[in-house]
């Protein structure tokens, strides 16, 4: 569903109209034609996403707001060069000198209005009356025999209601994305490369030939690129994937982006990396990472995937099995636990041999594995190691076409889940809430002091009572 038109038209309507004015002026060219692209993305998110947080966060984060004000003010200043070039007004040069400063000035006044009303709209101040109006939205489009006769609406909206009060309540800025846009979408250093045009526009003497020659001589039209606010953007991307990283490879793939970029920084005449061949590199890089980094998360979720159904087999010969999930949600829950038992087994085995076949990994060497091995020590391994040792020592061996869990090793079993308040679950990693406390930590040192629990709420800790992972005492490293 795409976002509420007054919302959307608010937004959008000052960067249709610096559209507007660029073509009342009848200007052309690559910035302008980048105004188009930028802003026809900005309808395109504004198209797919009804989430007034969803959709200003994809514009800071593609800097979308950053992009089309850049755009402008290069489009605005060429037009005194363009007039020049072609002799229409070269008999008034200082008339166009000042169009050029004019045209600069203007950039920065609507650079910095922008970006305080995308502060404003980042604050969502009606996001109860966006959360209505999908309501009502619902509510036209839904079969009235399924709400309107049975009251279902009217429990809707106030569970609805009841549900972003306690949201409220518990994280005051859920729907308040004003800081992050204020820090992220900081357009100082964009401003700092126009103004540094500007005063040399504005010396003593200066004609438009020599603003002109000066300011490519200087690289001042390439600063207004935006290189600084590149640079400082691949650094957060860094900073964010140290903070949750997927796996090393997608470390060490922003950790290249940012030497190319100050490779080909070094080798600019006027330290300003070539757009062009940035992006030429940057595609290049990705390409060299999606395998590895393919291959990281298959084999991973191969594994994860094996552990699961060793953990749910044997859980499922457990006497409290028809009573819990995923069983308990069956027509007859006795019988899906003995499914679970008969065919387990089997769909396990094929699955161990399709991670030997693509991978060469047998079922032992997933922990000396260099993706389980960061699992661990990410904290990202679901399971405990007292319980990953069990499953391998005494549930693996098992785990066979046509064989049953014996009495003793049920009961072993059963003692590692928490089924009642006189137990206690050792089956969970007790650090598994860790990379959640890391992420906070970085949200918090980039954007302020309790701004993840004020905007995500408190992170759920491990009710583990297993032993915490150490990898040096591990028997199947």
């Amino acid at each position: 569903m795409p976002l509420d038109p007054m919302i959307l038209n608010g937004t959008l309507d000052p960067f249709k109209n610096m559209l507007k004015d660029v073509e009342s002026k009848n200007l052309t060219g690559a910035d302008v034609d980048k105004m188009r692209e930028v802003l026809a993305r900005m309808e395109q998110i504004g198209a797919e996403n009804d989430d007034m947080n969803i959709f200003l966060g994809t514009l800071t984060q593609e800097n979308l707001f950053g992009l089309f004000s850049d755009h402008y003010g290069r489009a605005l200043s060429s037009e005194a060069k363009e007039a020049y070039d072609s002799g229409e007004k070269s008999t008034d040069d200082a008339s166009l000198l000042k169009q050029s400063i004019d045209a600069l000035k203007n950039a920065i006044v609507v650079i910095k209005e922008n970006y305080e009303k995308s502060i404003e709209l980042a604050k969502n101040e009606n996001a109860e009356e966006q959360m209505n109006a999908g309501l009502d939205y619902l509510e036209r489009n839904t079969d009235k025999g399924k709400f309107g006769a049975t009251g279902g609406m009217s429990v809707l909206r106030k569970e609805s209601k009841k549900s972003f009060d306690k949201t409220m309540e518990d994280t005051p800025n859920a729907y308040d994305s004003s800081v992050e846009t204020a820090i992220l979408n900081d357009p100082t250093d964009i401003i700092k490369g126009i103004q540094d045009v500007i005063d040399l526009a504005e010396q003593p003497g200066m004609t438009l030939p020599r603003f002109l020659r000066l300011q490519m001589e200087k690289g001042l039209d390439k600063a207004m690129e935006g290189s600084v606010v590149e640079r400082k953007g691949q650094e957060y991307t860094i900073e964010f994937t140290k903070a949750a990283p997927a796996s090393p490879h997608h470390i060490e793939k922003e950790v290249r982006k940012l030497a190319k970029f100050d490779e080909l920084t070094a080798k600019s005449k006027f330290g300003v990396p070539n757009s062009k061949e940035l992006s030429y590199d940057y595609r290049e890089i990705d390409r060299e990472f999606d395998r590895p980094m393919a291959i990281w998360y298959d084999i991973s979720s191969r594994w994860d995937d094996l552990l699961w159904d060793l953990s749910m087999w044997s859980l499922s010969y457990c006497s409290f099995a028809p009573f819990i999930k995923p069983w308990a949600l069956a027509k007859d829950p006795v019988a899906a636990t003995i499914k679970t038992q008969k065919t387990g087994p089997g769909i396990f085995k094929q699955k161990e041999r399709l991670l030997e076949k693509y991978y060469g990994i047998k079922f032992h060497d997933i922990f000396k594995h260099e993706t389980f091995e960061w699992s661990v020590k990410q904290d990202y391994c679901s399971y405990s190691q007292e319980f990953i040792e069990f499953l391998i020592e005494t549930i693996y061996p098992e785990c066979k076409p046509f064989n049953d869990l014996n009495s003793e090793r049920i009961e072993k079993r059963a003692s590692f889940y928490k089924r009642d308040r006189n137990s206690v679950d050792r089956e969970g990693n007790p650090y598994g809430h860790y990379p959640a406390l890391r992420l906070a930590e970085f949200y918090d040192k980039k954007f302020g002091e309790g701004r993840y629990l004020s905007r995500f709420g408190e992170i759920a800790k491990s009710e583990s009572a297993a032993a915490p992972w150490n990898w040096n005492t591990f028997k199947f490293k």
